[in-house]
């Protein structure tokens, strides 16, 4: 459940929207509150574990798209400053 709701935050952070906000935080603790009370019994434990795999995968299918796209930008800024590097001579060959 906490790498769901890491998750949550870093597909906010890379659509450049607020991270962290009142209704998410609240919505997250219902969430984690609501799976704490199922995994406490023996016989809601698998169904707990299956809700915190669900929102995992739904948490990742969200991240997914914004996180390859600034890793794609950052690729990219970094391969335009390494030519500019190479141009001005500054690189030790």
């Amino acid at each position: 459940m906490a790498l769901a709701v890491i998750l949550y935050i870093i597909a906010r952070w890379t659509r450049d929207e607020p991270a962290v906000t009142l209704p998410s935080v609240l919505s997250g603790l219902f969430a984690i509150f609501i799976i704490a009370l199922l995994d406490s019994g023996n016989r809601t434990q698998e169904i707990a574990r299956g809700f915190a795999w669900l929102f995992f995968i739904v948490a990742a299918y969200a991240a997914l798209p914004g996180f390859t796209k600034s890793i794609s930008q950052a690729q990219k800024s970094a391969a335009k400053t390494a030519k500019s590097t190479v141009k001005g001579g500054t690189a030790n060959a």
